[in-house]
C-alpha cells in the first residue's frame, strides 16, 4: 500500500519536512520519487544550464532524504505544475502523492497553496497534505513518525470512500500503534427538520457500527480507540476537533455520500484542506479492486 511514494517538490519546503510523517520500515516504503514541475511559456526554449541547475538542486534535496534511509529518485517535468505532477504519479503508478502546504496560497485556499489545492482537486489516489509554516526550520521538522501518528482523527460518514480511508487508517494505526478517534457527524442538513425525531435511533445505529471499527483496530495492534458522535455541519464539527490541539493527523475520504465521480474533492474535504492546521491524508474512491 505504501511501496512507492511521489513527493511534489516546489523547492520551497525543506525536503525532510515532506517525509517527516512517513515511518519507512513500518510501512514498507521501497521508493520515493522527488518530482518538480517547471512551466515556462509555450514554445519557450529553456537553456540546458538552467535545467541542469534545477536537477542538481533536486539531487541535493534527494540526498537529504536518502540519508534518512529512503531510496529516492528525481524527476523534472514540464507543464502546469499540478497536472504534470499527477501525470508522473500515473506514469509510475505510485501508492500516494505527498504535497506540502506552506500557508502562502492564493484566494482559493486559506492554509494551502494553489498548486497543492489543484492537486487535491484532481488526485485519483491517496494524497498526503503536509503542513509547513514559513518560520519552521530543519531541526524542528526532522522525520518523526511519532510526531504525526500519535493520535489520528478519522472522520467517517460510512460511505464507500470512508471505507477505503479506513483501510489506509488500519495500516498506519496498526503498525505505528497510534491512538485513534473515530468521529461521525450527523449531518444537520440531511436530518432537519423532518428526521430530527429519529436522531436517537441514528445515534445508536452509528455508534454500533463504529464500535465494530474500534474493536477491529484494537485487535490488530492500534493504540487506544475512542468513539465520538456529534450533530451539526460536518465540516464545522470536524474543524473544531482538528484544531483543538489534541490530534496529530487526519485521515479521511476525499468525497462523501453520493459523490460525483468527476469531482475528486467533496465540500467537507475541501473545507478541511483549506482550514485545518494538521497534516491530512485524503483518500479517494478506489478505482479498482485492492487499490487505486
Amino acid at each position: 500500500m505504501f511501496e512507492k511514494l511521489l513527493l511534489a517538490d516546489d523547492l520551497k519546503i525543506p525536503p525532510l519536512s515532506l517525509v517527516r510523517c512517513i515511518p519507512k520500515k513500518a510501512l514498507g516504503v521501497k521508493e520515493m520519487i522527488l518530482c518538480h514541475a517547471i512551466n515556462p511559456p509555450e514554445n519557450f526554449q529553456l537553456h540546458q544550464d538552467y535545467l541542469n541547475g534545477i536537477k542538481n538542486r533536486l539531487e541535493d534535496r534527494a540526498d537529504e532524504i536518502r540519508k534518512r534511509g529512503f531510496n529516492c529518485k528525481v524527476e523534472v517535468v514540464r507543464g502546469t505544475p499540478g497536472r504534470a505532477v499527477l501525470e508522473v504519479a500515473e506514469q509510475f503508478d505510485v501508492n500516494m502523492v505527498i504535497i506540502g502546504s506552506h500557508h502562502r496560497g492564493g484566494l482559493r485556499g486559506a492554509l494551502i497553496g494553489s498548486v497543492s489545492y489543484g492537486i487535491l482537486h484532481e488526485a485519483t489516489r491517496p494524497t498526503f497534505l503536509v503542513r509547513f509554516s514559513p518560520g519552521d526550520n530543519e531541526e524542528a521538522t526532522e522525520p518523526s513518525s511519532d510526531s504525526c501518528n500519535s493520535h489520528i482523527l478519522f472522520p467517517t460518514d460510512f460511505s464507500e470512500t470512508a471505507e477505503a480511508a479506513f483501510m489506509l487508517l488500519e495500516r498506519i494505526a496498526t503498525v505505528t500503534h497510534a491512538k485513534v478517534t473515530l468521529f461521525h457527524v450527523h449531518d444537520k442538513a440531511r436530518i432537519d427538520p423532518y428526521l430530527r425525531h429519529m436522531l436517537p435511533e441514528f445515534d445508536k445505529e452509528d455508534k454500533a457500527r463504529m464500535q465494530l471499527l474500534k474493536e477491529h483496530l484494537e485487535a490488530n495492534g492500534a493504540g487506544e480507540c475512542r468513539i465520538l458522535v456529534s450533530y451539526g455541519v460536518p465540516a464545522q464539527r470536524i474543524l473544531n476537533m482538528a484544531n483543538s490541539g489534541e490530534f496529530s493527523l487526519i485521515i479521511m475520504g476525499s468525497q462523501g455520500r453520493g459523490y460525483i465521480p468527476e469531482i475528486f474533492l467533496g465540500s467537507t474535504a475541501n473545507a478541511i484542506a483549506r482550514h485545518a492546521d494538521l497534516p491530512i491524508i485524503f483518500v479517494p474512491h478506489m478505482r479498482r479492486r485492492g487499490g487505486w
